[in-house]
């Protein structure tokens, strides 16, 4: 039988992104609720990949064991000098901000998986042309979290040279991106997906996630992040881990700065301005890809879509 997996997903352990001034958690969804949101989609298979982090993933892993239906595959992605890169079957972080060749060398070492994510993104750190010349056993061509038509169809057109197994994930950062995109491998098990990227035996299936979805993570970061704020006027925030990112991040803030933050979130929250953002971001993704050279097919103007750059040294 051929069962799903989701191998780009993340959870409150990615941390804070940055948009120009504003700083924002990246997810803030607690790793037990995207095991069991998984579990709720029909994955069999669920790949933790935080940013340079492996802490959500063992958490998730730990919570999971109680779970017949569902493995859970320790991950990060990870953020190389040159772009990102995703470990699988991992269980040590790698450091961030090193050169891409050693970031994979030290997946290798622990036994792990290379995969490049959203290679052609023009909004967040990727690999782009560079991947063909590094050892990578899988390929992104569907990624849930890049709705504007570019980035994946010029990753698939890149990986019809049949170099990588070809994956889907959907770089989701809140549940209910969950399993929109997901990669198709024979078996049930971790083990199985593992020896079926291999064996380049994997399919991407799904859709990319809706810009209501967007909108719903958006909403749900600011919402969760305002009641955490508030909680924390009164006393301080406790949680069972001590390195909880987010928990963290509040507790160390000063009071004038959650005043400022819940002010900021209450007029985001104004109708119809959540609505007007998530249309502008698509239109600026789009923008983006079009002025870094890509066709509106998502063929690369530079390498006519063909993905037939110089072979890289394969994995034994």
């Amino acid at each position: 039988m051929r069962s799903k997996a989701d191998v780009h997903v993340h959870t409150r352990y990615s941390g804070f992104g940055q948009y120009g001034v504003i700083t924002f958690p990246e997810s803030v969804c607690p790793p037990e609720a995207v095991v069991d949101e998984a579990r709720r989609k029909g994955m069999r298979v669920l790949c933790i990949t935080d940013h340079d982090s492996v802490r959500g993933a063992l958490r998730a892993r730990e919570y999971a064991k109680r779970f017949d239906d569902l493995e859970v595959v320790i991950g990060s992605e990870i953020s190389a000098a040159e772009g990102e890169v995703i470990g699988l079957f991992i269980e040590e972080e790698v450091p961030q901000g090193l050169p891409v060749r050693e970031t994979i060398d030290r997946i290798r070492a622990q036994g792990g998986l290379v995969v490049a994510p959203h290679p052609f993104s023009c909004h967040v750190p990727a690999l782009r042309d560079l991947v063909d010349e590094l050892e990578i056993d899988g390929f992104e061509v569907l990624n849930g979290g890049h709705v504007d038509g570019y980035a994946n169809d010029a990753a698939k057109n890149h990986a019809m040279n049949g170099r990588w197994a070809r994956l889907a994930g959907s770089d989701a950062h809140s549940t209910g991106q969950i399993g929109c995109c997901y990669t198709t491998f024979e078996g049930e098990t971790a083990e199985d997906l593992y020896k079926a990227i291999l064996a380049k035996a994997t399919a991407a299936e799904g859709e990319v996630a809706t810009l209501q979805m967007g909108i719903k993570w958006t909403v749900q970061v600011v919402l969760n992040t305002d009641l955490l704020i508030l909680r924390s006027l009164f006393h301080p925030l406790k949680s069972d881990d001590p390195e909880d990112p987010l928990v963290k991040k509040i507790n160390i803030m000063r009071g004038e700065n959650k005043l400022a933050a819940l002010i900021s979130s209450s007029i985001y929250l104004t109708p119809p301005i959540p609505i007007l953002t998530g249309v502008t971001g698509v239109k600026v993704m789009r923008k983006l890809n079009r002025s870094n050279g890509f066709h509106q097919d998502g063929v690369s103007r530079r390498n006519n879509g063909h993905g037939l750059g110089r072979p890289g040294p394969r994995r034994p």
